[in-house]
């Protein structure tokens, strides 16, 4: 229950920007703020690895993970590639049940206030957008790509901006609209435009981010 308590405590520094990329943590300092040992501290921070959220490096301690242009690329690349195919299928074949499911995420999306759900949400609300395409393959590869360790890392960026957010919102309602029209082309077009705009506005967040720092 303490190491737990100590995970939320560290992960919510790193998701809110407290802890930066590529920052120590200094274990004892950790423990001294919270009023325990160090045993509870170091477990929290073995689980937040295996989160990949931080980097443990022998002799040298803890880092709060960091990422760069390059994993944002390949990320972003793959999904402009692969989303708006499976997505252009999909709205040919998708249930009613499907498709109301897709539109309550998007209000859920709307209405998270804490960016690990936020998260949460915004992956599976692309995940159901692609799901309906009924190509297994397909799936699969996108969902190595969504499960990326520093996809999260990337979002809390995002997240910080509310202009950025607004922009998202309105974007998904457009593509959820185009999805329900069954217009297979329109929302092709929508969504590789969707994953461009998010990675060039993470890619000026990230770097105005390094600028402040």
């Amino acid at each position: 229950m303490l190491t737990a308590s100590i995970h939320e405590a560290l992960k919510s520094a790193i998701l809110e920007g407290r802890l930066e990329p590529a920052q120590r943590i200094n274990q004892g300092l950790v423990a001294k703020e919270l009023g325990v040992s160090r045993t509870p501290v170091r477990e929290a921070l073995q689980s937040l690895a295996r989160e990949g959220l931080v980097d443990l490096v022998p002799h040298r301690g803890a880092f709060v993970s960091s990422f760069g242009a390059q994993e944002l690329f390949e990320i972003y690349d793959l999904r402009e590639l692969l989303e708006p195919h499976a997505v252009a299928r999909a709205c040919l074949l998708a249930t009613p049940a499907e498709l109301a499911a897709i539109r309550r995420l998007e209000r859920e999306i709307e209405n998270a206030e804490e960016v690990e759900l936020a998260f949460a949400l915004n992956r599976e609300f692309h995940q159901r957008l692609c799901e309906p395409c009924q190509n297994r393959l397909l799936m699969a590869l996108l969902e190595t790509v969504w499960s990326q360790q520093s996809a999260l890392r990337i979002f809390t960026y995002y997240a910080r901006s509310t202009e950025a957010l607004e922009r998202t919102n309105a974007e998904h309602r457009a593509i959820v609209d185009s999805f329900a029209a069954r217009d297979s082309a329109g929302t092709r077009e929508l969504v590789r435009r969707h994953i461009a705009e998010a990675h060039q506005t993470l890619a000026e967040l990230i770097v105005e981010a390094g600028a402040n720092t």
